[in-house]
């Protein structure tokens, strides 16, 4: 959130006449020479992505080389790229879908969930499949720090902006627009591995050190009184998504007493499955700063 976004509009643009020119095939292409520019200057990104593979694999940082860097910043920029082709519908794209009744259920009787979710993969592709089966989703995010790429999206999907939910520091209307997505019966995805500005945090334990995730997705669970169900797509290359739905909790319920040892549980649950995720598609999980904050 403190960071600000890299690249200009002149450049994202020319990234997105180059895909409509040379299709998905040449715009990766092209992306294998621009992200081996970026791994040779990038420093904080190369030091973020060798201390998560390092944690990881539990092995030595001095042992993550240039190139699993640059294939986990590669990874990164692929999925980026396919936000694209998903929301204009183009792209041979094969998907798969594991746990994805819990949400037949849900639509069949009327009610809404959260869907938690990561910075992990492609949630455009979960996004794009939901439209296609029908499924109302909207995305609760933080938008202020990623204005280049969504406005291009915007572009290129006309409903893309639609079903967004934005979060303003300071503003807690977002929470009525979610209620009432909730109360129609439809979904909103909101990612829970990043914490927000002024945000309140729990302490977990995540691949073997301690970090700090934001608690706002149980709290708003609770508030709300729905489900709440975790959701990750896996980006196996060239073109497959694996999307994967699994309950965290039908109800969750914070009673007074010992409200933050309950939020504590959620949240070590959700990242106890996040690292199972992680280790499915170690480079797949795209957060590029000290996640762990220097510590353990």
């Amino acid at each position: 959130m403190e960071r600000r976004e890299r690249g200009t509009a002149a450049g994202i643009r020319f990234i997105l006449v180059f895909s409509r020119i040379f299709g998905r095939r040449g715009a990766r292409l092209f992306l294998r020479v621009l992200i081996f520019y970026y791994a040779l200057f990038a420093g904080d990104a190369r030091r973020a992505s060798r201390g998560y593979q390092a944690r990881l694999h539990g092995v030595p940082p001095a042992s993550i080389g240039f190139w699993s860097i640059y294939r986990h910043l590669l990874r990164f920029a692929e999925t980026a790229l396919d936000r694209v082709f998903l929301v204009r519908g183009e792209g041979d794209f094969v998907t798969t879908h594991t746990g994805i009744d819990h949400l037949r259920r849900l639509r069949a009787e009327g009610r809404g969930a959260i869907l938690l979710g990561a910075h992990l993969g492609s949630f455009e592709a979960m996004r794009q499949v939901g439209g296609v089966q029908d499924f109302k989703i909207n995305i609760l995010a933080y938008w202020e720090n990623a204005r280049l790429i969504s406005r291009f999206l915007e572009e290129v999907g006309g409903n893309f902006r639609a079903r967004v939910i934005e979060i303003r520091p300071g503003d807690p209307s977002y929470i009525f627009a979610a209620q009432e997505a909730i109360e129609a019966g439809e979904l909103v995805a909101v990612l829970g591995d990043r914490v927000g500005v002024n945000e309140k945090t729990v302490e977990v334990n995540f691949l073997g050190a301690p970090a700090r995730l934001p608690i706002g997705p149980y709290t708003m669970a609770a508030i709300l009184k729905c489900p709440i169900y975790l959701t990750f797509g896996l980006y196996r290359p060239p073109n497959r998504y694996d999307l994967y739905c699994e309950p965290l909790s039908e109800r969750l319920e914070l009673p007074r007493k010992g409200r933050e040892q309950v939020i504590a549980d959620y949240a070590q649950r959700y990242a106890d499955r996040l690292a199972h995720y992680c280790r499915e598609a170690p480079d797949n999980w795209f957060n590029f700063f000290d996640f762990w904050g220097g510590r353990g």
